[in-house]
C-alpha cells in the first residue's frame, strides 16, 4: 500500500499552520516553541504509522553489473549503467 499524498498534503499542513499561526496571530516565544513541539508530534506520529503500515518506505537491494561493474537496482531486468541483460548475475 503506498500513500504518498497524505503525507505530502499533511507535511503542507503542518509548514502552513506553523507559518500562519507565526505570522498573523502574533504568538509569544514560548507559545511558537509549543506549537512547534506539537505539530513536530503529529508528524512523527503520522510517520511512524506510515512506517509501521510500510507505506512510504521502500528499500531495494542493488546488484554489481557483471559487465560494467557499477551497482544498480535488483529488481530490474537490464543495468542502469550499460543496458546488459542482469538475467545472468
Amino acid at each position: 500500500m503506498r500513500l504518498e499524498w497524505p503525507v505530502y498534503a499533511f507535511t503542507a499542513g503542518v509548514f502552513l499552520a506553523f507559518a500562519l499561526s507565526v505570522q498573523f496571530l502574533s504568538l509569544g516565544a514560548g507559545a511558537v516553541v509549543g506549537l512547534f513541539v506539537l505539530l513536530t508530534a503529529a508528524y512523527a506520529w503520522v510517520a511512524w504509522v506510515m512506517i509501521k503500515q510500510k507505506a512510504v518506505l521502500e528499500l531495494h537491494a542493488y546488484i554489481i553489473c557483471n559487465t560494467c561493474g557499477e551497482s544498480t537496482p535488483s529488481q530490474g531486468k537490464h543495468c542502469m549503467n550499460c543496458g546488459s541483460d542482469l538475467g545472468s548475475v
